[in-house]
């Protein structure tokens, strides 16, 4: 899966949490998911994320991989990236 960001999920720092937002929902990321987010452009896989978390981080490729599923699959829900 190659995941893109939508176009009008908006990237907001407010006292210094970050958020993504789309229609009035807003969702707090942590460390992790920052990066998550920074990487998705259309062009990396998931799998090339968790590569790149797993290598950062220095643990389980499969456990990572695992969590940005779940992740990737409420930012769906929430229509805040396509594929």
């Amino acid at each position: 899966m190659i995941p893109r960001r939508d176009v009008f999920v908006q990237y907001r720092v407010v006292n210094g949490i970050k958020y993504i937002a789309k229609n009035y929902k807003a969702f707090q990321l942590d460390e992790v998911g920052e990066l998550v987010w920074d990487s998705i452009d259309g062009k990396t896989s998931i799998e090339q994320i968790a590569d790149k978390i797993a290598e950062k981080y220095n643990v389980d490729k499969a456990m990572v991989l695992k969590d940005i599923q779940q992740f990737m699959k409420e930012l769906l829900e929430n229509e805040l990236v396509e594929v």
